[in-house]
């Protein structure tokens, strides 16, 4: 049985990249938004050249788009692509949401919980309103002329903390945590159950997926630059929230460390092999699908695989090889 493996994109739009990833079998590929590309005119254009490859969002954010307008491209999207579309959610942070769109970062989890309710509301055709905290629409339905391809599309959350942890117990179908350390990925599945559990479900209900970034070549210590680079970047220009993460884990000397640099390759030169390896995979082919096997067995049932942010294309077609499901 092929293994469960996806692939993020990030911020590239590669139509050789995502028709080679549906060759070597991944069974989804993710697309980023940020402040570039809108991730679902990107899927758009993918579904028109694959067949079978499930296309998620990874992720959009709950602030710049109503509830209804998420709903409508989500659907839309799996109209196109015959039922693959999966949506991926976050609370994103105040870089994009205050400093892009120009919105206040306000009770980001009650706002992900009336999104993700509204959003099954709309997809299930509930013609009923809805008095919420930030939305009151009169109806939650499209009209009779759009026809959704499902009534249930798979939502995920990208959480990192213990309530947004506990939220995606509750509500979303999938938990796609970035740059986690393993070392705390108990507790945090802790969490999870804990969620779980105040909605009446359980725990297996829920699909434990991981951005999981990698890099790799023949000579480990390029592999290991490329990772270090992108983790310094993520702890020194978005601060707080993978820092946090870390910081509990005990890598609040490093933390620090690399937001203290004056730049990011300085921040990368802070980062010790036990911080890169709790948090990332990196080195020769082989120990790299060893690193992946050791998720895997920690309860990651969909690895999502990422190259490093800037990664030439090399780089990128070299992770999306080794951990090919279906080798060429």
């Amino acid at each position: 049985m092929t293994e469960r493996t996806g692939v993020l994109f990030a911020l590239r739009d590669d139509l050789d990249l995502v028709q080679r990833a549906e060759t070597l079998g991944y069974e989804s590929v993710w697309a980023a938004e940020g402040q570039g590309k809108t991730a679902f005119g990107k899927l758009e254009r993918w579904a028109a050249v694959t067949e079978d490859i499930e296309l998620a969002t990874g992720i959009v954010n709950v602030f710049s788009r109503t509830p209804a307008a998420l709903a409508q491209a989500a659907a839309t999207l799996d109209d196109h692509s015959g039922g693959r579309a999966i949506l991926g959610l976050g609370v994103a942070h105040p870089g994009v949401v205050e400093g892009f769109h120009g919105c206040e970062f306000e009770r980001p989890l009650a706002r992900m919980e009336e999104y993700i309710r509204l959003v099954r509301r709309y997809l299930a055709g509930d013609p009923r309103g809805f008095d919420g905290e930030f939305f009151s629409p009169a109806r939650t339905a499209f009209w009779e002329a759009f026809d959704p391809v499902r009534a249930e599309i798979p939502i995920y959350n990208g959480a990192l903390g213990p309530g947004n942890v506990r939220l995606t117990g509750m509500y979303a179908d999938g938990w796609i945590p970035n740059l986690y350390p393993l070392s705390e990925f108990e507790t945090a599945r802790s969490w999870l159950e804990t969620g779980a559990e105040r909605t009446g479900r359980a725990v297996a209900d829920v699909d434990i997926a991981m951005y999981v970034l990698a890099a790799v070549d023949d000579d480990p210590a390029v592999a290991r630059r490329a990772v270090a680079e992108h983790v310094a970047y993520y702890l020194r220009d978005i601060p707080g929230y993978y820092g946090r993460v870390a910081e509990n884990a005990g890598l609040d000397r490093e933390v620090s460390a690399v937001r203290d640099a004056p730049t990011t390759a300085a921040g990368a030169d802070e980062l010790g092999d036990e911080f890169l390896d709790r948090v990332a995979i990196w080195g020769t082919p082989a120990e790299a699908r060893s690193d992946l096997r050791t998720l895997r067995e920690a309860g990651v049932a969909l690895p999502i695989m990422r190259a490093p942010s800037g990664a030439d294309r090399a780089l990128v077609e070299r992770v999306l090889e080794t951990f090919a499901p279906r080798p060429a």
